[in-house]
């Protein structure tokens, strides 16, 4: 039974995705479309006996793979014996096990307060467990780990610039319109806004040197934005180049 169980729930290092282990991500699928149906009130009004039958099916559910979890997990090398039990419950994935039923079993009827809204709303942390078998996900990841300094570095050039552009609107429109520039967090929604190209129009500058610094800004912004980007689309393509290398030599 624990064999099959090991082999079943994929809890094998490098295991593959078995008909049990697809039809749990179905499951986890299906509950986070239920928390968003839930949060819409059109919808849920008038049946919150409804999602409470829901949440109460899918937290009994995953508890119960939660436990057949912890069962099987003994034959994997890494949570073998007492100890290994116990780092097993506080690994990544165990948490995201957790987080899956345990706030629907505790609180399973709606509810207003932040605090039980919030522990709902970790169910759609159950959705990283498929990050585990997804090519995609995991390639994600290794480029990410791979690139992490050059991003890293990318990131706060970006935060650096944004900061200085606010800086600079401050000292030039601050006095003319304090309400939007009034101060340097006030003028950093303007200088976000602008250098991430998303600009809504809500706050523009009016003075002549301001508009000249904007133009400065948003053309400089094209390329600083680009920057994280052209990093990851470099990662990707190194890390397809060795995987095409390992399948032609493998």
């Amino acid at each position: 039974m624990k064999e099959y169980l090991y082999k079943e729930l994929s809890i094998a290092p490098n295991s593959s995705l078995t008909k049990l282990t697809k039809t749990i991500y179905l499951l986890i699928l299906l509950s986070v479309v239920s928390i968003v149906l839930e949060s819409e009130k059109t919808i849920s009004n008038g049946h919150e006996d409804i999602f409470l039958m829901i949440n109460y099916i899918f937290g009994t559910i995953f508890l119960i793979e939660y436990v057949l979890r912890f069962y099987a997990i003994g034959l994997n090398p890494e949570f073998k014996g007492i100890k290994g039990r116990v780092k097993y419950i506080f690994s990544f994935y165990a948490l995201v096990d957790l987080a899956s039923f345990a706030p629907f079993l505790l609180f399973p009827a709606a509810n207003e307060s932040f605090l039980l809204r919030f522990l709902r709303v970790l169910r759609l942390f159950s959705l990283l467990k498929t990050s585990k078998h997804a090519k995609g996900l995991i390639l994600i990841g290794a480029v990410i780990k791979d690139k992490f300094y050059e991003l890293v570095f990318s990131i706060a050039i970006t935060f650096g610039v944004i900061f200085i552009s606010a800086v600079l609107l401050y000292l030039v429109e601050g006095t003319i319109q304090p309400e939007q520039f009034g101060s340097i967090p006030r003028a950093l929604w303007w200088a976000s806004t602008t250098l991430t190209t998303i600009s809504y129009g809500d706050v523009i500058p009016i003075t002549v040197l301001g508009k000249i610094l904007t133009i400065t800004i948003t053309v400089a912004s094209i390329g600083i934005v680009a920057i994280p980007t052209a990093i990851l689309a470099a990662g990707f393509s190194e890390a397809l180049s060795k995987q095409k290398d390992l399948n032609k030599n493998g």
